[in-house]
């Protein structure tokens, strides 16, 4: 007999378990483990950023450095059974609570704070890991006078994608580091090792759409691929990559961004047919358009040999300036009768270019080209 062990995520089995494996955030890591080798750390650490970029897996490897038994320059070793009870989960000294949640003031009130108080069974200390801390209401009261006194025997890192909603009383006794979204060379690099370590082949412009879709975050990346190579396929390609995201081809949303850009709203139209008839989401392709016209306009304004590289770069950045402008703030949640589709088709009738409103309107009685033209200002609101 055979058994197979249970699927476990990509993004847990390489989540980072030590200072030197987080990825991108060097001066965070930096401070931080010169704070623990020097004994400085503050008692209340506050992380900020995006999903994804490292903060809470930052938070434990610090639970695992303030107790270590054999710190290196305070980077834990991650083999003794401190590290190890940490990383598996099957210590009560360290404690994580999604704000989101666990917010209601009997819980920290009645829970959290007779952990606070309780000396640590196992570890030196006691660490607190409080994840999207901005979802805390009425209980910010209750935890300011342990910030302000603290026990010695513990530490407290708030986690938090939002930090302009944490009162000022109690940012001000919280020492903070901001973790900064990942560029898609990092994303990739790590992606490119994942493969690599589990014997698996992928194309590098395959590698490349997943790091540009991620948008700064390694989990979501992480994640991605673990959903593309769940299908057990051979080699992955960028052509199946989108066909298994749902993502428009390169070539469809390069003649789309062009149409937006040049005003012909006939080849855009027939653009969002060919989306159509493959099945294709609308808000995501929304999203790679938006993102061609960004790399396009960031390209404009570089030298001569990033503009050849890069499509639409040719055009003056005014002009995809005036066109990812239609686009940008499109909101599909809130679109109202004729959905995405009909934004987007009134996006391209609002095109000043050559074949944009005249064309269009051109072929209509006056009163359904007024009709429509009311439709085209609403947009721009």
């Amino acid at each position: 007999m055979s058994s197979t062990a249970p699927h476990r995520a990509l993004y847990l089995r390489w989540r980072a378990q030590t200072f030197s494996q987080i990825v991108g955030q060097e001066a965070t890591i930096a401070t931080l483990s010169n704070a623990v080798r020097t004994g400085r750390l503050a008692h209340a650490l506050l992380f900020v950023g995006p999903r994804g970029t490292g903060k809470t897996s930052t938070a434990r490897i610090v639970a695992k450095a303030v107790n270590c038994l054999d710190p290196r320059d305070g980077e834990p070793c991650d083999a003794c059974e401190p590290c190890v009870a940490i990383r598996e989960g099957r210590t009560f000294d360290v404690l994580e609570t999604n704000a989101a949640s666990n917010n209601r003031l009997e819980y920290i009130r009645d829970d959290f704070l007779l952990r606070l108080i309780t000396a640590p069974t196992d570890l030196r200390r006691k660490v607190f890991i409080l994840d999207e801390v901005q979802r805390f209401t009425d209980a910010w009261d209750v935890l300011l006078k342990p910030l302000e006194e603290p026990p010695d025997h513990v530490l407290f890192i708030f986690c938090t994608t939002n930090p302009a909603r944490i009162p000022p009383a109690v940012f001000s006794r919280l020492q903070r580091f901001d973790f900064r979204p990942l560029s898609e060379k990092q994303i990739a690099g790590k992606l490119r090792r994942i493969l690599e370590a589990d014997g698996l082949e992928a194309d590098q412009d395959a590698i490349e759409v997943v790091a540009r879709l991620a948008d700064g975050g390694m989990r979501d990346a992480e994640s991605m691929l673990d959903q593309l190579l769940s299908g057990g396929v051979g080699r992955l390609t960028a052509e199946r990559v989108r066909d298994l995201l749902g993502l428009a081809t390169e070539e469809t949303v390069e003649r789309f961004a062009r149409a937006l850009v040049d005003g012909d709203a006939l080849a855009g139209i027939g653009a969002l047919d060919t989306l159509e008839e493959r099945g294709r989401d609308l808000r995501a392709f929304l999203d790679q358009v938006v993102d061609a016209l960004r790399r396009a306009i960031v390209a404009a304004l570089g030298p001569a040999p990033e503009r050849a590289a890069v499509p639409l770069a040719d055009r003056p950045p005014t002009v995809l300036a005036a066109a990812a402008r239609r686009v940008v703030d499109l909101d599909p949640s809130r679109l109202g009768q004729g959905g995405l589709r009909f934004a987007l088709e009134l996006a391209l009738l609002a095109s000043p270019g050559p074949r944009g409103p005249a064309l269009a309107t051109a072929a209509l009685p006056a009163r359904p080209a007024t009709f429509c033209s009311l439709f085209v200002d609403a947009s721009r609101i």
